[in-house]
């Protein structure tokens, strides 16, 4: 069933991958890396040396076009490893019943869907915790020395995901501690499997000692808020609403079934079941402790509260009829997630930064200038008329029309951070922000809207733009955002 699950995942998740590598901000970065042949060290390198070895061994890896496919088909592969092995572990505690869930479960889920879909370090996270549950589940089955060392290794393809995938050496830790009978063997044998998985996933970095301390450094302290300009009070509770994106009104019942379960079980549950329902709890507390956010920090979050909403079809499935009570409620969630995935996968054929830069090079007058907001993304082009530049606190409508500016194109991606309640500038740029939020207010209130995209499917490549005319400014009166 895990290998059923493992296709349906590929075939469904690997569509509309070639699309441009700069829509995503973070995506040329990566690419730049392997055709270069340099790393910036800004995460852990189970993704990139993925990914360097498969276009070395095919002889691309000067390729940007065929680099980009290998990091997003990457993504993919890691996305369907991780439903087949959720798959498997979750039928290997709960049966054959439960683990279908779980894998409809996880194909359903637009989070995972849409992440699949990015040069992104997040789906091999995903893969190096859930190979880590399913290494877990077999020391518990079996405990043995050379299951302590796949665990081990297992647990370093986890941290070398993501540094977030540090938090599975406890857990690790903690299981072998429990279910070992030699428990001193076995624990230094998983640390020391660990620890010389990483070394070898992350031989460059080890290589290159002070760039990559200086990258961890620098991620440290955008995470916790220490580098960042803007950043959120702590705690915060950004991911109940990313939860809420992911999941359905059927999953949250199943998930709040299941939590009712442990209760009535009094929480006399296997070693591997504590793991596998505190993992993710602890998780989301320590996401809610970072002051720099983002939708997809939550993705191992949500693929494991998927599978434990399908353990709680386990008390339905004892009630009379319990078999199609809980094919009901499958069906029910699939039946809410079809819209949600219908707009995810139009959006991956959606290109608002294409149609914008076509809109400004043929109908806007000749002898125009256009700065481009920051996060706007065009793809590249040859077009001395479109200068891509930040807003500067001394920037004022009137001074880019000294300097030529007739039009500007901004994204909300950019501008609606200096309007969010939540956003907290650090007190040595808090000036500067009320200027450059001051600009926006002022371009909103007296340039002429001459063209906009709403949001699309997707925040990257059908991501809000609006283009103004800064030629003729229209009297005060506040229009916000």
């Amino acid at each position: 069933m895990a290998a059923v699950f493992f296709l349906l995942a590929l075939i469904f998740m690997g569509r509309n991958l070639d699309y441009s590598a700069f829509a995503h901000p973070d995506e040329r970065n990566k690419i730049a890396q392997i055709v270069e042949g340099r790393y910036n060290f800004h995460h852990p390198l189970l993704m990139l040396n993925t990914v360097k070895v498969g276009v070395e061994a095919v002889g691309k890896a000067q390729d940007f076009e065929f680099v980009k496919l290998a990091g997003r088909w990457s993504s993919v592969i890691f996305t369907a490893l991780s439903v087949g092995l959720l798959v498997l572990l979750t039928g290997r505690l709960y049966g054959a019943f439960i683990a279908a869930a779980s894998g409809v479960f996880l194909l359903s889920n637009p989070h995972l869907f849409d992440l699949a879909h990015y040069f992104k370090e997040d789906p091999a996270l995903l893969f190096g915790i859930s190979l880590s549950l399913f290494a877990m589940q077999c020391f518990s089955l079996q405990p043995s020395f050379y299951g302590a060392i796949f665990l081990g290794l297992a647990t370093s393809c986890a941290v070398s995901g993501k540094y977030a995938g540090a938090l599975v050496i406890p857990f690790s830790a903690f299981l072998v501690f429990k279910c070992s009978q030699n428990r001193t063997r076995d624990l230094l044998a998983m640390l020391v499997a660990c620890g010389a998985g990483f070394l070898l996933i992350n031989l460059p970095a080890f290589l290159a000692l002070g760039s990559a301390s200086n990258s961890l450094d620098r991620e440290i302290g955008l995470l916790t808020g220490t580098k960042n300009q803007v950043s959120r009070s702590v705690p915060h509770g950004v991911y109940s609403n990313v939860y809420w994106q992911s999941s359905t009104p059927f999953l949250i019942g199943l998930l709040t079934i299941y939590g009712f379960s442990l209760i009535r079980r009094r929480f006399r549950l296997p070693t591997f079941e504590w793991v596998l329902v505190f993992l993710p709890v602890a998780y989301i507390l320590i996401l809610s402790f970072l002051s720099k956010t983002n939708h997809r920090y939550f993705l191992p979050a949500a693929a494991l509260l998927a599978c434990l909403s399908a353990a709680g079809l386990v008390p339905v499935l004892q009630l009379a009829k319990g078999k199609w009570i809980a094919f009901f409620l499958i069906v029910g969630s699939v039946a809410w997630q079809v819209p949600r995935l219908y707009h995810a996968n139009l959006g991956f054929t959606q290109h608002h930064q294409t149609e914008a830069l076509e809109f400004l090079r043929t109908q806007l007058p000749s002898g125009s200038k256009i700065m481009e907001d920051q996060r706007v993304n065009f793809p590249p082009y040859n077009d001395k008329s479109i200068v891509r530049r930040n807003v500067s606190p001394g920037d004022t409508l009137e001074s880019l029309r000294q300097e030529g500016f007739t039009h500007v194109i901004v994204t909300s991606r950019m501008y609606g951070g200096f309007f969010k309640k939540s956003s907290k500038p650090a007190e040595e740029w808090a000036e500067d922000f009320e200027k450059i939020k001051k600009f926006y207010e002022t371009l909103f209130e007296r340039g002429t809207l001459i063209k906009e995209w709403n949001m699309g499917g997707n925040q990257y490549l059908a991501s809000p733009l609006r283009i103004y005319s800064i030629e003729n400014l229209k009297p005060a009166g506040l229009i916000t955002p």
